[in-house]
């Protein structure tokens, strides 16, 4: 069942979850829910592909699901960032902490 707000929603898939639109402090709580408690299975793969914008809110939601899903031996894995994703996560220095998968 999508999780959704007027600018942000939120599908699961059977490889994990795809979000759409834009997060910030007040759509975020869609990405929460998605992601609380975790998906089942290994890895969580959050596809962030038409996240049009991102602000700290979502890279905080990414962290933390990261951080649970670390403790249980799994990964979260963001996969295929758009530009607006990948600049939040390069300007806050988590490249090289974050699971991502680019095209490039």
């Amino acid at each position: 069942m999508p999780e959704s707000t007027e600018r942000l929603t939120v599908d699961t898939t059977d490889d994990g979850l795809i979000a759409a639109g834009e997060i910030d402090a007040h759509s975020v709580p869609a990405l929460l829910a998605a992601l609380d408690p975790l998906p089942v299975g290994g890895d969580v793969r959050v596809d962030m592909s038409a996240v049009d914008f991102m602000d700290s809110s979502g890279l905080r939601a990414l962290i933390d699901a990261h951080q649970r899903a670390e403790s249980a031996g799994r990964r979260v894995v963001v996969v295929q960032p758009s530009k607006a994703v990948r600049r939040v996560i390069e300007i806050s220095g988590l490249a090289d902490h974050l699971h991502v998968e680019s095209a490039d």
